[in-house]
Order: structure tokens, then C-alpha cells, then sequence
């Protein structure tokens, strides 16, 4: 039945793609042109689109980057604490609440931005070496941006690359994406499983 009603949907899919032409533009078929014998073919290449026959595309959305958490998060740990790289400022303490997180966060109640606000690193504590953690965004408002970190599951049976699985809590950098900067929002941060 499923099978059925997928078919069903992509023929009328294509139905309506097949539809979707310009009614004032006639078809290429159409564009034949016919001679008599009292007259001379035309000579002239058919004149180029218009402008507005064009679609021209349009720029991204002002403000918030296209992908802004790609590749690596910027803040690494050192042997010296958290490495923060030019262009990631740390958001201001007091503009941070981490007093829903447990206490065994490393670095928990320290949180940088970066692509003009719109993106935010923190570090999660993951279960184990094995183990990841993530963050999301749960609330966003004019005052506050609600994170929720958690650890993720270690792989059952261990590394998938051989190596042996610490079992201590490990600090993993996570991000998460805004839709509009932090600017002077408070950041809530807690725990989730």
C-alpha cells in the first residue's frame, strides 16, 4: 500500500513539474518559423533574453551566516585551559548561568561566540573517552537562549577503532547555531539526557 502511494505521489509530482511552463512562452516545438516563396528567411540571431526573462539570484539572508557551525569548533583545550583563537570572544560570566549543570562540568560555566553571535561553543562533559555530548538550542527569546547539553551513549563494545575507553568524564567542545546574535541575552545553560 505504502509502495502504491509513493508511485502515486511522484507521477503526480512530475504531472505538475511537467505543467509548470509559462503559458505565454510557447514551447520550442512551437517556435517553428514558416517561409513562402516570396519571402527571404531572416538572417538575424533570435535577440538574447531580457533582463526580467532572467531569474536572477538573490543574496543570503542579511545577518546569519549560511553555515555557521561547519568544521571544528574554534576553542580547544590546552595544557593551560581552553585555547581561544582571534575572531572567539568568551561571553561574559555574568551573562551566564551553568547553576542547572552538575558540578563535575569542566569549563562548564565558560561559553565563547563567534560568526558575529550567531554561533556559540561550550565544552559537555561526555560519559567516557569513547563517548561524544551535544547541545541544543531549547528556547530563544529577546532575553535569554536555553542550551541543553547531555553526554551521549559510549558505543556498546567499545571504540570502533580498537583503542581502549577511558571511563572519566571527558570535556568535548559542542556548538550550537542562533538565529539572531547573543548580543546581551543571558545564556541558561542544564542538563539533559
Amino acid at each position: 500500500m505504502r509502495a502504491l502511494l509513493t508511485t502515486a505521489a511522484a507521477a503526480l509530482a512530475l504531472g505538475v513539474l511537467a505543467g509548470c511552463g509559462d503559458a505565454s512562452t510557447p514551447a520550442a516545438s512551437d517556435q517553428t518559423t514558416t517561409t513562402t516563396s516570396s519571402e527571404q528567411p531572416s538572417k538575424t540571431a533570435p535577440e538574447p533574453p531580457t533582463p526580467s526573462d532572467v531569474a536572477t539570484p538573490q543574496p543570503p539572508e542579511a545577518g546569519k551566516p549560511q553555515d555557521p557551525v561547519s568544521g571544528e569548533p574554534p576553542v580547544t583545550i590546552g595544557a593551560d585551559g581552553p585555547v581561544v583563537p582571534a575572531g572567539v570572544t568568551e561571553v561574559p560570566a555574568g551573562q551566564v548561568d551553568a547553576t542547572a549543570l552538575p558540578q563535575y562540568v569542566e569549563f562548564g560555566n565558560k561559553v565563547w561566540q563567534y560568526n558575529d553571535g550567531f554561533s556559540l561553543q561550550l565544552f559537555a562533559s561526555a560519559s567516557s573517552g569513547c563517548s561524544g555530548a551535544e547541545a541544543m538550542v531549547v528556547d530563544q527569546s529577546a532575553d535569554a537562549v536555553k542550551i541543553v547539553v547531555r553526554p551521549l551513549d559510549q558505543p556498546q563494545g567499545g571504540s570502533p577503532d580498537g583503542t581502549m575507553c577511558t571511563q572519566v568524564m571527558t570535556p568535548v567542545p559542542v556548538t550550537v547555531t542562533l538565529e539572531q546574535p547573543l548580543r546581551d541575552r543571558e545564556v541558561l545553560l542544564s542538563a539533559g539526557r
